[in-house]
């Protein structure tokens, strides 16, 4: 890969490893079984590209932008490695990143958008920065993406755009969600042992998949449609006013 831009080209057993190439633009390509683990890709910009069983592990992605992208094979059933990896500033757009790892990898302000990420594994991403000892800031835009079985365990997601994505059987033990943007999504976590939502916003969620007897609900923001669903978890039988 000696060029700086291709288009419609297949690339296939590519050992990058440990290279650098930055600024690289591909369009409609195929990367097929590459390893580009510990290379500097920053500023990489993908455009209708297939990215099948490829490895980015501990690899430098930051300010990298895919749009229209599958990092999902269909046939083989596996996503894409990207455990350890640098996605500072990163931005998914219309992507299909489903069983891809993400384990341990840099995500603060990651974008995702209009994306497919289902069963992906965000397990111990950070998605924030460490501005003092005691000032840490959170920062990510995951929104209207499908999450359904996703797990974001012992992730910092606090003050941060999950808008409009569904969040159906995911695993969220020990996830911050306090001040989070939940707005109209459909949000209901398979585990959530030490899940936090201190004045998280759920207005037009559908949360009535969450038991939040189990969890500290201060705060948090709902509508009047909502309040009966949530009265019910507490065992409140609700009636209309006029009954």
């Amino acid at each position: 890969m000696d060029t700086t831009a291709a288009s419609d080209q297949t690339f296939t057993n590519l050992n990058f490893q440990g290279r650098t190439k930055k600024d690289l633009t591909l369009t409609n390509c195929k990367l097929l079984n590459c390893n580009f683990g510990g290379s500097d890709l920053s500023g990489l910009h993908l455009k209708k590209c297939k990215i099948f069983n490829c490895n980015f592990g501990n690899a430098n992605l930051q300010d990298c932008w895919f749009s229209d992208c599958t990092f999902y094979d269909k046939e083989q059933l596996i996503g894409c490695q990207f455990k350890l990896a640098d996605l500072r500033r990163a931005e998914f757009y219309d992507c299909d990143i489903s069983l891809s790892t993400f384990n341990r990898a840099q995500l603060f302000q990651l974008v995702l958008d209009h994306c497919r990420a289902v069963e992906t594994d965000f397990n111990l991403a950070t998605f924030n920065i460490a501005i003092s000892r005691k000032l840490v800031i959170s920062a990510a835009q995951l929104t209207h993406t499908d999450f359904r079985y996703a797990d974001f365990s012992s992730t910092n997601l606090s003050k941060c755009n999950l808008s409009h994505s569904k969040f159906l059987s995911v695993i969220m033990t020990m996830t911050n969600l306090d001040e989070a943007d939940l707005t109209n999504t459909e949000f209901s976590p398979l585990h959530y042992t030490g899940l936090s939502v201190s004045n998280t916003d759920f207005r037009n969620a559908d949360i009535s998949g969450i038991d939040f007897r189990k969890i500290n609900t201060s705060g948090i923001k709902i509508l009047e449609w909502q309040q009966s669903a949530l009265l019910e978890n507490f065992g409140f039988v609700v009636y209309p006013d006029n009954s």
